[in-house]
């Protein structure tokens, strides 16, 4: 059986519409789902005495989940955690080995917000790609179409990421448009971040691969508007180590684009 996708729940609306897209995702790839709950009970929790996690009892955790669960197509395995949030991922991810680890993401009024929570900062230390989705994505998965961030530098990825990626663009028949921001003064040519793409094996031996310079002052507007214009379901951005496991959403590009970004972006994780 094809490893899992492992989908962090809150039962808040965000993380119901992060079910929505695991789910679809989960049945093109005709694999499992691992459904984590944390019950952040711990007084050590840093946001245990903020009022911002609502306790709810054993029997209250079994019908929100139940609710979850019971209209998936796919296998589906209840994870129940006391641990941090940090801690509990992190064993769900020994236990379970997935290939996507998928997130939802509130509509913040305070973007820099998501750069605190313990479920990304566990990102460096785990290369396994993250999808977050919005809040402010499409209610109905759309992964036909998909832009691909990329600059001209060369990136590796692990077998096990490359096959995720392909898999994932097959399963969809994904057209993919491969966007390279330039300044407005400098030459728009995408084809070498386009080679440096296929080159990582993502999209090598793909037929339908478009790519496009999107001139822009600065690139975490250039790629979502490339986002815009592609009319694309699904954004996927390469995170360096330098740039994401050391730096983790605090300076970077990436980092930046998640934040912003009004539908799901996934990030895989380069090797070093």
């Amino acid at each position: 059986m094809p490893a899992p996708l492992l989908l962090l729940t809150d039962f808040t609306p965000a993380a119901d519409l992060a079910l929505t897209y695991a789910a679809a995702i989960a049945a093109e790839l005709q694999a499992p789902i691992v459904l984590l709950h944390v019950r952040r009970t711990s007084l050590l929790d840093p946001e245990a005495l903020s009022g911002r996690i609502p306790h709810r009892s054993e029997g209250e955790i079994a019908t929100e989940l139940s609710s979850r669960t019971a209209g998936l197509t796919v296998p589906v395995t209840v994870d129940i955690s006391n641990d941090l949030l940090e801690d509990a991922v992190a064993a769900a991810v020994a236990q379970h080995q997935p290939q996507l680890i998928v997130l939802g993401r509130p509509d913040y009024n305070k973007p820099d917000e998501l750069i605190d929570t313990t479920s990304l900062n566990l990102l460096r230390h785990t290369p396994v790609p993250l999808l977050v989705v919005p809040i402010t994505s499409p209610a109905r998965p759309n992964l036909g179409r998909v832009t691909i961030g990329a600059d001209n530098q060369p990136f590796s990825l692990s077998p096990q990421i490359v096959a995720f990626g392909q898999n994932l663009l097959s399963a969809f028949n994904a057209a993919i448009n491969v966007a390279h921001v330039v300044e407005p003064e400098d030459d728009d040519n995408s084809s070498l971040a386009c080679q440096q793409v296929e080159n990582s094996g993502l999209t090598a031996g793909f037929q339908r691969v478009t790519m496009r310079g999107q001139r822009h002052l600065r690139p975490v507007e250039g790629i979502l508007a490339a986002v815009e214009e592609d009319d694309a379901g699904l954004l996927i951005l390469i995170a360096r180590r330098h740039s994401i496991l050391q730096r983790m959403f605090y300076q970077s590009v990436s980092a930046r684009v998640v934040r912003h970004s009004q539908g799901p972006v996934l990030v895989l994780p380069a090797q070093p």
